[in-house]
């Protein structure tokens, strides 16, 4: 039996270079943070990063106006709630546009819900027939919108409203 225990492998392990190399690994770690600018940590989020989020919601809304929305802002076009749910997670500021003429009962559902649980996601609603008086109205209820966009829009009154929810989003 001796002479098998001395034909088994020995493995040396140099503790102080394992603890060197994991030394080294975690400030190149550390470096890497330091380097990186997350778009979602709070205070660092400009507006230009900050997503703006179409959500059709059942309808073609956007996509029959997706010449009218800016191609300089990170704008991206959601159908399901699923989706919609995926963006909600990141926890960032963003802002969610609703076309409101679609399902108006859900659209003020889901801006009553973003208001309470999302303090960080600002809303604009986009519906034909606005009236200034019908915007007062709306915007002091539970489902208020942050700012509000009469349907059909130029990409100039797009940007001026999105600039608008953009500033809320990021304060």
């Amino acid at each position: 039996m001796s002479g098998d225990e001395d034909d088994k492998a020995t493995v040396v392990i140099d503790i102080n270079a394992l603890k060197k190399q994991k030394e080294t690994k975690e400030k190149e770690i550390a470096d890497l943070a330091n380097a990186l600018k997350f778009s979602g940590a709070p205070g660092e989020t400009g507006e230009a990063q900050t997503p703006i989020i179409f959500f059709e919601f059942g309808g073609t809304t956007f996509n029959e106006a997706k010449p009218h929305i800016p191609t300089d802002m990170n704008c991206k076009i959601v159908g399901t709630l699923p989706e919609l749910n995926e963006w909600l997670k990141k926890k960032i500021p963003m802002v969610v546009v609703f076309p409101f003429d679609v399902n108006p009962k859900a659209v003020n559902q889901l801006s009553a819900q973003l208001k309470v649980k999302f303090k960080h996601v600002k809303t604009i609603f986009v519906a034909r027939g606005l009236s200034p008086e019908k915007i007062k109205v709306h915007q002091a209820s539970v489902a208020g919108a942050h700012a509000y966009l009469k349907a059909p829009f130029s990409v100039n009154e797009m940007k001026s409203c999105l600039s608008q929810a953009l500033k809320k989003a990021v304060a």
